[in-house]
């Protein structure tokens, strides 16, 4: 396990970490304060429907519906005119408030996944769309402004710079060595300290440059540019290692904040699609805005290894 101080580079990009274990060394140490939370009306149950937008598309079961989706209030894009040009959704994953994606059964998360990948080339087929991206913030530290659990997707005339960044990274790392820099990431993780999980589709693992302390990458473990690119299986997979990881990171840090980061390639298997966990339990301060780089008090190592216990 890490214990020195150490300056590390992200496997394919030219971002850097200093990892510096000796300030925290326990789960405890970072778990989150219980907060009273004052809850009034929430928009997104069952009941105020009409406090919404108007419903882009639904999931029903029994009569009700368990997934929805529409425009959101305060949008970052727009249609009207502008070079911000967009759509901005919001999915609503479940009608019960205070149930998390991780609560969900896996036959539920592969409605869910179904759903994201639906509603992204819905997006991505209009004209002068790019990019869509895809995320999910939860609580105050990671920007959410709703507790019932939601994600959002917001279409772009761009592709994102990091998304460029990675693409290019990619494209560069296949030149130089006839194959996939995440295909082979995960195939060296899989086989060292920061393997968190895998099952014959998909597996999880602690990045070697962690920017967050837990911080966790899930991937299928064949090259796949999309959600929609991943057969029943595979879905099925991805679902169960998701619902351990996220429930694992739950127990040991008390309901932390974080955010759901989907890198999928913006055309075909340019890129290798990945989920990225972060949890927001560290502030970033002076530092880490001034040089770029970030200082994570939770060595992937060790973070790996919590996670397995």
């Amino acid at each position: 396990m890490a214990q020195a101080n150490e300056l590390r580079k992200d496997y394919i990009l030219d971002n850097w970490v200093i990892i510096s274990p000796a300030r925290k060394k326990r789960p405890r140490d970072f778990k989150k304060k219980e907060e009273e939370v004052k809850e009034g009306i929430c928009y997104f149950c069952p009941g105020n429907e009409h406090l919404t937008p108007p419903e882009i598309s639904r999931v029903e079961e029994n009569g009700r519906w368990i997934i929805r989706c529409f425009p959101n209030k305060f949008p970052a894009v727009s249609l009207e005119g502008g070079s911000a040009h967009g759509e901005h959704e919001i999915v609503v994953e479940t009608n019960e408030h205070g149930k998390e994606l991780e609560d969900l059964s896996v036959d539920h998360l592969v409605k869910v996944l179904d759903f994201y990948s639906w509603r992204i080339e819905k997006l991505k087929s209009k004209e002068g769309v790019e990019y869509v991206v895809l995320f999910r913030n939860k609580g105050k530290e990671a920007g959410a402004s709703f507790t019932h659990t939601h994600a959002q997707l917001i279409s772009l005339p761009l592709v994102p710079p990091i998304v460029k960044e990675k693409i290019a990274a990619s494209k560069k790392y296949a030149d130089e060595n006839g194959t996939c820099p995440y295909c082979d990431i995960l195939k060296k993780e899989m086989g060292g300290e920061r393997r968190i999980l895998e099952d014959e589709n998909a597996c999880a693992f602690a990045p070697f440059a962690s920017r967050f302390p837990f911080e966790a990458w899930i991937m299928p473990k064949r090259h796949i540019g999309r959600i929609g690119s991943m057969n029943e299986d595979e879905k099925r997979s991805f679902a169960k290692v998701f619902k351990k990881i996220m429930l694992k990171l739950r127990s040991m840090l008390g309901d932390p904040d974080y955010n759901l980061l989907f890198y999928l390639a913006p055309a075909g298997d340019e890129l290798h699609f990945h989920l990225e966990i972060c949890p927001r339990i560290a502030k970033w301060a002076g530092f880490e805005f001034g040089s770029g780089i970030i200082i994570n008090t939770m060595g992937p190592e060790d973070a790996a290894g919590f996670y397995r216990d």
